[in-house]
């Protein structure tokens, strides 16, 4: 796992966590986004801790660069920056996780363990933004009463939502609910539709904010 981050004291700390947390990982330090793309270049990194900013690259630059190089290599923000909008973005970009950097050690280590394992961690404190008192809906959101929203969700697809917040793969669901995997699919691609969203990320969001 590659830590990259321009503060020798949080890259250190950090690749602290991360070695404690797996027995059979090595720990890798970058401080900055063109030694990130060396790295990935040589095919050695399994997944990355990015920080947003770095000497070379500000905001979601290097992580877009990152993404050229290397699109599939999964990656986890970890940032000062936390503000929702920038957060949206970052896992538009196909990011697996988004840490702040005022986590904690446990909730760290429950983000990496999540991320290896196939999960996604989405923020909550990041992402729940409080609507202002008469605010409109966005544009497109999906009416309840037109068999669409939360409120359309069957029970077992809201289980399958609930999953989905914690991070869970379909595999992990199917065995967590006791049905196929091919059956979380179809309820996934469902969950989708009635929020009217493209992916499970958005899916998460979406429920956290309309609840």
């Amino acid at each position: 796992m590659l830590v990259a981050d321009d503060h020798p004291l949080y890259r250190s700390a950090l690749g602290g966590l991360v070695g404690d947390a797996f027995d059979d990982v090595e720990v890798l330090e970058c401080e900055d986004v063109a030694s990130v793309l060396l790295h990935l270049r040589d095919g050695a990194v399994d997944l990355v801790l990015l920080d947003l900013s770095m000497p070379d690259a500000d905001g979601l630059d290097g992580l877009r660069r990152l993404r050229t190089a290397s699109p599939a290599t999964p990656v986890i923000i970890c940032s000062a920056l936390d503000e929702p909008q920038l957060v949206r973005e970052a896992f538009s970009l196909g990011v697996s996780g988004y840490l702040p950097k005022s986590s904690g050690a446990a909730v760290t280590r429950h983000a990496l363990q999540l991320v290896r394992s196939g999960g996604v961690y989405v923020p909550s404190e990041a992402l729940l933004e409080t609507a202002a008192p008469g605010a409109k809906a966005p544009a497109g959101d999906p009416d309840p009463g037109a068999g669409s929203g939360i409120g359309a969700l069957t029970p077992r697809q809201q289980a399958v939502l609930a999953l989905l917040e914690q991070g869970m793969s379909n595999k992990a669901i199917a065995r967590e609910l006791d049905i196929g995997e091919i059956t979380v699919k179809a309820h996934v691609s469902a969950i989708l539709r009635k929020l009217g969203v493209d992916n499970r990320v958005q899916a998460v969001v979406a429920a956290r904010e309309r609840r």
